[in-house]
C-alpha cells in the first residue's frame, strides 16, 4: 500500500480525531490511494494533450478542476522542485528545501516600477449605424485588403468634420447584380412569356439566397409606388408567391416585411383606376398567401394568426371603411380558418348586413357593384363553414327556418341562402356554429 494507515492516523489526530480504529484507517487509506490514482491518470491525459513527457503541477490542478476539487495552491513554480529526505523514527519524511536569501541581498535589489494608473477614455463606436474613422475604432476590412480604392464605401462628411463610413456593407457579386437587374426588367415587360420565365426562375433557382432581401424590398417598394396599377400589383404578388414557394430559400426572417405588402393588396381601398376592373382576384390571391404563411409559420410564431385576424376584424367592422376593404377583410378571415369564421365573422354578419343594405340602396353603381361582391364573400364564408360540418343533415328550408336564419345573418343574406342549392347545409351549419359559440360564451 502506497498510502499507509499511520498517515491517516497522524492526519486525524492533527484535526482533533484521536484513536481512530485500524479498520477505518485501512479503508480510508485504500480510498485515498484509489483517488490519487484517479487524479494522476487524469493529469497524465492533460500532459499527453499538451505534448509533454513530464507531469507538472498545472496538470494536477487541471485534473482536480475536472473532478470538481479545489486545486492545490502554493506549488506553482517555474523551476523544478527538489525534495530532501529526513529520517524520523520508523518513517521517512520528504520535504522541499527552501532557498535561503540573505537580507542584505534582498535590500540591495532595485525597487519594482510603479504600476500605471487606470485611465478610462470614451469614444463613439458607431453614430446612427455608421462607424467614425477615428484611431480607437478598427480599420475597415476593405482598407486592409490592399484594394481599398475599388472596394472602399463612399465617405460621409458630417457637420462636425468627422468622416464616417457604413458600419455593415452587403456586397453582391457582379453575377447576382446582373441577375437581379435582368429579373426586375423582365417583370416589367409586356410580354407574358418573358414575365412568366422570370417568375419561374425566382421560384426554382437555388443560387439567389443573397437576393431574398432585395426581392422582398422590391415587393414593398413596388406595392407602395403602384397602388392603383392593377397589372403591376398582380405581378408583384406573383413575385411574393414565387419567393415563398422556392424550396431552396430560407424566407422566415423576411415574413414580417412581406406581410404588410400582402395586407395592403388585400384591404386597400382602391387598387385600380376603374372599379369594374378585376381587382377582386388580386385580393383573393393576397388572402390565399396570408393563409399559407399562417399555416407555414403558425407553429413557430403562435400569435401570427391572431394578430392578422385582429387587423382584418377591425377593417371588417369599421363602417367608415370602403366596401372594397370590407371585401378583403371578409375574404382574409375566411381563408384563415373555419374557427375564425365561426368566432369572428358569423356573430357580426347580421349587424354588417344592415349597414351593407343601407349602402346598396344608394343610387351609386360602384356601391352596388362592390356590395354585391361583399354579399358573395359572406355567402362563400358560410359555404366554407358548412363544409366543416359534413356530419350534419341538411335542414329542410321552410318559412320558419328562413326567419330563424334571418335572426342570425339578416334578412337579405337569409334570402340568398334560402335560394342557394346548398341552403339546407348552410342553415344546419350556421345553427350548429351559433349554438357552440353561445355555449362557449356562457
Amino acid at each position: 500500500m502506497i498510502y499507509s494507515k499511520n498517515t491517516i492516523k497522524n492526519i486525524s489526530e492533527s484535526i482533533g480525531i484521536p484513536k481512530l480504529k485500524d479498520g477505518i484507517t485501512t479503508a480510508m487509506a485504500q480510498d485515498v490511494e484509489y483517488r490519487l490514482h484517479e487524479i494522476i491518470a487524469e493529469a497524465m491525459k492533460f500532459m499527453r494533450h499538451s505534448k509533454r513527457t513530464k507531469l507538472t503541477v498545472s496538470d494536477i490542478n487541471s485534473a482536480l478542476r475536472v473532478r470538481n476539487v479545489e486545486p492545490i495552491y502554493g506549488f506553482e513554480t517555474g523551476r523544478p522542485i527538489k525534495f530532501h529526505k529526513a529520517t524520523a523514527g520508523l518513517e521517512d519524511i520528504y520535504y522541499v528545501d527552501d532557498e535561503q536569501i540573505g537580507l542584505d541581498t534582498l535590500l540591495e535589489e532595485p525597487l519594482p516600477s510603479m504600476p500605471l494608473d487606470t485611465v478610462y477614455t470614451a469614444h463613439w463606436l458607431a453614430i446612427e449605424g455608421v462607424q467614425p474613422r477615428i484611431q480607437q475604432n478598427p480599420i475597415p476590412i476593405d482598407e486592409e485588403s490592399g484594394d481599398a480604392a475599388a472596394k472602399k464605401p463612399a465617405k460621409i462628411q458630417r457637420q462636425d468634420g468627422v468622416e464616417t463610413i457604413p458600419l455593415v456593407k452587403h456586397v453582391l457579386s457582379k453575377e447576382l447584380q446582373l441577375y437581379y437587374e435582368c429579373i426586375t426588367e423582365s417583370l416589367q415587360s409586356s410580354d407574358p412569356v418573358v414575365k412568366s420565365t422570370a417568375l419561374e426562375s425566382i421560384s426554382i433557382d437555388a443560387g439567389i439566397h443573397q437576393l431574398v432581401t432585395y426581392f422582398v424590398q422590391y415587393v414593398a417598394v413596388t406595392v407602395k409606388n403602384n397602388l392603383h396599377n392593377l397589372e403591376v400589383l398582380k405581378t408583384t404578388m406573383a413575385v411574393a408567391r414565387a419567393i415563398r414557394r422556392n424550396p431552396n430559400l430560407f424566407i422566415e426572417p423576411y415574413m414580417h416585411q412581406l406581410i404588410p405588402s400582402l395586407l395592403t393588396c388585400l384591404v386597400s381601398k382602391q387598387l385600380c383606376e376603374n372599379y369594374t376592373e378585376d381587382h377582386w382576384s388580386l385580393r383573393d390571391g393576397a388572402a390565399e398567401q396570408i393563409s399559407e404563411i399562417c399555416q407555414q409559420f403558425g407553429q413557430t410564431y403562435h400569435t401570427l394568426q391572431a394578430r392578422i385576424a385582429r387587423t382584418l376584424l377591425r377593417a371588417f367592422l369599421d363602417p367608415t371603411k370602403a366596401l372594397t376593404t370590407h371585401y378583403g377583410a371578409i375574404v382574409g378571415l375566411t381563408k384563415l380558418s373555419t374557427n375564425i369564421i365561426q368566432v369572428l365573422v358569423l356573430p357580426n354578419i347580421k349587424t354588417y348586413m344592415s349597414l351593407l343594405d343601407v349602402e346598396m340602396e344608394k343610387d351609386n353603381p360602384q356601391l352596388i357593384h362592390d356590395g354585391q361582391h361583399c354579399r358573395d364573400a359572406l355567402l362563400n364564408a358560410l359555404r366554407v363553414l358548412a363544409k366543416s360540418y359534413n356530419d350534419l343533415e341538411p335542414v329542410n328550408l321552410t318559412h320558419i327556418q328562413k326567419n330563424k336564419l334571418a335572426d342570425m345573418v339578416g334578412n337579405t343574406l337569409a334570402g340568398i341562402v334560402y335560394a342557394d342549392p346548398e341552403g339546407g347545409k348552410i342553415m344546419a351549419a350556421v345553427a350548429a356554429a351559433s349554438k357552440e359559440t353561445n355555449n362557449q360564451s356562457a
